[in-house]
C-alpha cells in the first residue's frame, strides 16, 4: 500500500477568508439548528467504491412554502410548515416527507436578510428540501409540542404526547389535496431519532424512515456513554434549548441578532400573536438540567407530580402514564430513560412494516454505534446501514485523505432510498448489499451483506516497557501503576464536541503531547497492512484505589515520524463493571451492561477486577510501518463528569499471565 497523504497544510490567505464566510454563514444557519449547515464543497469522502450514483433530474418548479398551525387529537396545535412545487399540476399528487423538528422548524429574518431563498435552509437537511421537492416529494417541517412556533407544554423530550404527536401530523397530510397518501419520517440528531419513533405508531401511510446521525439507545449513546454522564454535552444542549424554547436566539456570533429575528410564526396577521402565546406554554416544559442527575438507566428524571402543576399538565401526565402502562405494562417507571429512547420502541419499529436508513458518520459522537445498534436489532429486510467518514456536522473528517464539508451525495443517497421504497420507482436497491461503510486510510468505500463483516481477532496484550505483543504473557503476575491525571481531555474540536454545534473540522490533532498524560501501550512496526472494521475490544484487569471511576480506552495510529493519530475510543464506569447476558442473536456480539441500579457493582479498592468494553466503530487500515497504540486514561475533563468527584486515585493494570489486559482488534485483510 502507498504511503498515505498527510492532513492538508493550512489553507492560503485567500482560502482562510472564504472558509471565514462559510463560518458566518455556517452561524447563522447555527441559529436555529443545534448543528451548522454542510457546505456544498470539499472533502474526499466521494472516493472509490462509493454506493452507485443515482441521480434523477428536477421534475417540479421552484418550491414555496406556507406554515399554519395544525391541531391535534388534544386540541394543541403545532407550527407547521408545508413546502410544495410552486408549479404543481392540478390533479397531481405527491408522497411527503415528515421533518420533525426540535430546533425551530424556520427562522423569521430581519432587513435585507428577508430577501433571501423563502425555503429554510438551515441545519443538516436545509440543501435537501428544495432538491426533494423538485423531485416530487412535499416536505413538512414541523416544530414538536412546546418548541418553535407550536403551542403545548414538553413533559420531556419524545414523551408519549410527541410521539402520537407524529400520528396526527400524518393524518393531516393525508387528507391533504396534494397527498397521495404516503409519508416518510426524515430527520437528522433530534429530529433523526423523531423520524424512527414515527414508526411506533404502525400508522399505514408511513412507508420509510431515515433516522439520520441519531441515538438509538439514549443512555448509553448521549446521556452517558459507557455509563459516565455526558456532562459538557448535558449543559450546553439544556442551555441550548431552553433558550430556543423561550424564543431566544442561541449565544452565537454578536450580528446574529442584526439579521435573525427568532423563530418564524405562521402566517396570518395574528402570527406574532400565536407565536407569543406559544412562547407562554413554553414556560412549563421539562427542565432537561434534571438528566445530569442520571447514573442508572432505570433512574426516572421525569417524574408524575408536579407541585401547584396546573390541571392542563397534569392530564396531560395522567395520559402520558395510561399510554406507557398500555405499552409498557404498569411497571414502565422502571424503564426510566428508556421511556424516551428509541430502541425501547423496536418491536414497533418492525411492525410496522416500514424499512428504515440508518446512517452515521465514523466521529458522530457514538452514533456510529447507534446505527450499527439499529440496524442489528431492526428486523425489516429492507433496512440499509451507511457508515462514512463525517463527523455530526457532515464533515468530512478521515485523518488520511481530504478534510472539509462532504463530496458525498447525500441527498442522492437518501433519494435512492425514498425512491425505491416511498414512489416504488427502480432504484436497482434490491440488488445491492445492504451495508455500505469508508475504510479510512485505503479512502475507500466497501459493501457487505451485513455488520460487523466477518474479520480474524488480532489480539494484542499489555506487555513489559508499555509494548503491545501478539505473544500471551508468561509472568504470573506484573502490573504498571498510573496515578490518574483528571486534566487529561481529548479537547473541545472531538467527536463529542461536535455533538453541542462544534464541528471538528480536522482530525484529532497529534495526541503524543495528550498521551503523556495517559497510560499507554504500543505495538511494534506492523510488517503489512492491517485493515480494523467492526468493534474493537479491550479486556482490562485492574485494581482502583478507588470504589468508582471512568476508564478511557483509545485506540491510535502511531505513524513512524512518532505522530499520533486518533482512531477510536471506548469507555466504561467501574460502577457499572458487571456485564448483562447477551441476547440469543446479537451479530455485534459485544460485552453489554444493564447499566441498571441493581446490577450497579462498587469497585473494591486494591482488589483486581475485569473490565471488558467495546470501543465505537471504525473501519480504518494501518499501514505497513505504523504501530498500534492503547491509550488508557480515567478522566475526559473536556466533555465527562469526573468520577470520583475529587481525591487523588491511583490504578494498577494488571498484564500477567493470571491476569491478561488485552486490546482485540476485528483485523480484515486489505482490499
Amino acid at each position: 500500500m502507498e504511503s498515505r497523504p498527510r492532513p492538508r497544510a493550512a489553507p492560503s490567505a485567500a482560502r482562510a477568508q472564504r472558509a471565514a464566510a462559510a463560518t458566518a454563514a455556517a452561524a447563522l444557519a447555527a441559529a436555529c439548528a443545534f448543528v451548522p449547515m454542510p457546505r456544498l464543497a470539499g472533502g474526499g469522502d466521494a472516493a472509490r467504491g462509493v454506493p452507485p450514483r443515482y441521480a434523477r433530474p428536477a421534475e417540479l418548479g421552484a418550491p414555496v412554502r406556507r406554515s399554519l398551525h395544525v391541531p391535534m387529537r388534544d386540541g394543541v396545535r403545532l407550527a407547521v410548515d408545508v413546502i410544495l412545487p410552486r408549479d404543481l399540476p392540478p390533479g397531481r399528487r405527491l408522497p411527503a416527507l415528515l421533518h420533525q423538528g426540535r430546533y425551530w422548524r424556520s427562522v423569521a429574518l430581519r432587513g435585507p436578510a428577508r430577501l433571501f431563498d423563502p425555503v429554510p435552509r438551515h441545519g443538516q437537511l436545509g440543501p435537501f428540501r428544495a432538491y426533494f421537492v423538485e423531485r416530487g416529494y412535499a416536505w413538512i417541517d414541523a416544530d414538536t409540542r412546546g418548541s418553535g412556533a407550536s403551542f403545548g407544554t414538553r413533559l420531556w423530550d419524545f414523551s408519549p404526547e410527541e410521539i402520537q404527536d407524529g400520528a396526527d401530523l400524518v393524518d393531516w397530510i393525508v387528507a391533504q389535496p396534494w397527498s397521495n397518501g404516503r409519508v416518510a419520517g426524515v430527520g437528522v440528531s433530534y429530529s433523526g431519532a423523531a423520524a424512527e419513533l414515527l414508526l411506533a405508531n404502525r400508522h399505514p401511510a408511513v412507508k420509510a424512515a431515515l433516522p439520520l446521525f441519531c441515538d438509538f439507545d439514549q443512555y448509553q449513546d448521549i446521556l452517558a456513554p459507557g455509563g459516565v454522564p455526558h456532562r459538557a454535552w448535558l449543559d450546553a444542549w439544556g442551555a441550548f434549548t431552553r433558550r430556543l424554547d423561550r424564543g431566544l436566539l442561541p449565544r452565537a456570533a454578536w450580528w446574529l441578532p442584526l439579521f435573525v429575528r427568532g423563530v418564524r410564526p405562521v402566517d396570518g396577521a395574528r402570527g406574532r400573536a400565536l407565536l407569543a402565546a406559544a412562547l407562554r406554554d413554553h414556560a412549563g416544559n421539562f427542565d432537561f438540567a434534571a438528566l445530569a442527575d442520571v447514573v442508572h438507566r432505570d433512574d426516572l428524571p421525569f417524574g408524575d407530580e408536579d407541585a401547584g402543576a396546573e390541571p392542563a399538565r397534569a392530564q396531560a401526565r395522567a395520559r402520558a402514564a395510561a399510554w406507557l402502562e398500555a405499552r409498557f405494562g404498569p411497571d414502565f417507571r422502571a424503564r426510566g430513560t428508556d421511556l424516551a429512547s428509541p430502541h425501547a420502541y423496536a418491536d414497533l419499529v418492525d411492525a410496522s412494516g416500514a424499512p428504515v436508513y440508518a446512517y452515521s458518520g465514523w466521529l458522530d459522537g457514538a452514533y456510529a454505534g447507534s446505527a450499527a445498534a439499529r440496524f442489528a436489532r431492526l428486523a425489516n429486510p429492507g433496512n440499509r446501514l451507511l457508515l462514512g467518514p463525517w463527523d455530526h456536522a457532515l464533515h468530512a473528517v478521515s485523518p488520511y485523505g481530504d478534510l472539509g464539508a462532504s463530496r458525498f451525495d447525500h441527498a442522492g443517497e437518501l433519494l435512492r432510498f425514498l425512491d425505491h421504497h416511498v414512489r416504488g420507482l427502480p432504484t436497482g436497491l434490491e440488488r445491492e448489499p445492504r451495508v455500505h461503510y469508508y475504510t479510512q486510510g485505503a479512502e475507500a468505500w466497501r459493501a457487505a451483506a451485513r455488520w460487523p463483516p466477518p474479520a480474524d481477532p488480532l489480539v494484542l496484550h499489555l506487555a513489559a516497557g508499555r509494548a503491545l505483543e501478539a505473544s500471551p504473557p508468561r509472568e504470573p503476575a506484573a502490573e504498571d501503576r498510573h496515578e490518574v491525571d483528571f486534566a487529561a481531555g481529548t479537547g473541545p474540536a472531538s467527536r463529542w464536541g461536535a455533538l453541542a454545534g462544534r464541528p471538528i473540522g480536522a482530525p484529532y490533532p497529534d495526541r503524543a503531547a495528550r498521551d503523556r498524560r495517559l497510560l499507554h501501550y504500543t505495538s511494534a512496526p506492523l510488517p503489512a497492512d492491517v485493515e480494523v472494521t467492526g468493534h474493537p475490544l479491550v479486556t482490562l484487569w485492574v485494581a482502583s484505589s478507588a470504589s468508582d471511576g471512568a476508564f478511557f480506552a483509545y485506540l491510535e495510529d502511531v505513524g513512524p515520524d512518532g505522530e499520533v493519530r486518533y482512531v477510536t475510543e471506548g469507555m466504561l464506569r467501574g460502577l457499572h463493571r458487571r456485564r448483562a447476558p447477551a441476547p440469543e442473536a446479537d451479530p455485534l456480539a459485544l460485552p453489554l451492561r444493564s447499566f441498571r441500579r441493581g446490577d450497579a457493582a462498587p469497585l473494591v479498592p486494591g482488589e483486581v477486577t475485569e473490565l471488558r468494553f467495546a470501543l465505537l466503530p471504525t473501519s480504518t487500515v494501518f499501514a505497513a510501518g505504523h504501530r498500534v497504540r492503547l491509550a488508557l486514561a480515567g478522566a475526559d475533563a473536556d466533555h465527562f463528569a469526573r468520577i470520583p468527584a475529587s481525591g487523588p486515585v491511583e490504578w494498577r493494570v494488571q498484564r500477567g499471565s493470571s491476569h491478561p489486559s488485552r486490546l482485540i482488534l476485528p483485523a480484515r485483510r486489505p482490499e
